[in-house]
């Protein structure tokens, strides 16, 4: 309702005993960094300690450039088209004194990666340099005050820009256990942080070194056993259907002796024309007859034989 709520008195302490606030979750433990890489890093840190970040932008990183470059070719575009509602969707604006400090900051940064041997290049997820944000309230303009219901409180919640950059790592493959963001404060800005980000992007090169090989090996194993799963199932299909082979042939040599017997039948002196159960001798003759043609695996010829054979899947039969 706009109205602080009634606060009750915490009671006194009757105790020294002091209470620890942690994070819920906990964050991840820092990973124990092996002694070689340890070393390299703080190597990285020690050397680039002075890592200065210059007030002007010159020869700017090859990343930066081709930034700079884009934005350019964004403006010279607007400026081109004669609507201005075109014209304005299509301007990008002025860079602010924050875009040519992180311009600045990620010029320096690149280049001393490329010092240690790095390689800096443009991709989808990298790392983002951004203003920190915060939510603050205002009051309502005359226009927004037209449209408010009487529920609606008279301020709104907006993100305002505080100043402060932080530096952040966005990619999923980052080791679990480095660091991978750091805020800017009043005591310690983005450019005095410079040596530890390297040095961070230092100690990660060999982990994400191992974690590529880690994956690689892993995918060459489920390889390795999605063909022995497709070589099982190659061997159980190839052994159902040499089953449904044999079966047939039991079929077609269980029916020459019924063909064998039909043919005695034939043969033997009877009258045609006798009825049993409403049919004739001959009218029986001719169902059997049929029945057998229909049972020959045969009948249809080689091709339709191997037909029925390639119809059978592994999973035909169960062991």
């Amino acid at each position: 309702m706009g109205r602080a709520p009634q606060q009750t008195p915490l009671p006194k302490s009757g105790s020294a005993h002091s209470i620890t606030i942690r994070p819920t979750p906990l964050p991840p433990p820092p990973i124990e960094l092996p002694p070689e890489v340890k070393q390299q890093a703080e190597k990285a840190r020690a050397s680039e300690s002075a890592l200065a970040v210059p007030e002007r932008l010159l020869r700017p990183h090859a990343v930066i450039a081709s930034w700079l470059t884009e934005h350019e070719q964004k403006k010279r575009r607007a400026r081109s088209e004669r609507d201005p509602w075109r014209r304005n969707l299509y301007d990008p604006g002025d860079f602010s004194e924050t875009d040519h400090r992180k311009h600045r900051i990620l010029d320096v940064l690149f280049k001393a990666i490329e010092r240690r041997g790095g390689k800096v290049k443009q991709g989808e997820r990298g790392v983002q340099v951004r203003e920190k944000q915060k939510q603050e309230r205002r009051a309502l303009t005359d226009n927004e005050k037209q449209f408010r219901s009487p529920s609606d409180n008279g301020w709104k919640k907006e993100l305002v820009p505080t100043g402060w950059l932080v530096f952040e790592i966005k990619t999923w493959q980052w080791p679990s256990g480095l660091p991978r963001q750091w805020l800017e404060s009043e005591k310690q800005p983005m450019e005095g942080m410079l040596p530890d980000i390297l040095a961070t992007f230092v100690a990660a090169e060999p982990l994400l070194v191992q974690q590529r090989k880690d994956r690689e090996a892993a995918e060459r194993e489920r390889q390795l056993a999605d063909q022995r799963r497709y070589e099982q199932r190659r061997r159980k299909r190839d052994a159902n259907r040499w089953q449904r082979f044999r079966e047939l042939a039991q079929d077609w040599h269980e029916l020459a002796a019924v063909r064998d017997f039909l043919a005695a039948l034939r043969s033997m002196n009877v009258t045609p024309t006798a009825e049993i159960d409403g049919r004739s001798v001959e009218e029986w003759i001719a169902w059997a007859e049929e029945w057998l043609q229909r049972a020959d695996p045969t009948a249809g010829g080689v091709g339709r034989f191997f037909e029925q054979v390639a119809e059978i899947t592994d999973w035909a039969y169960r062991d």
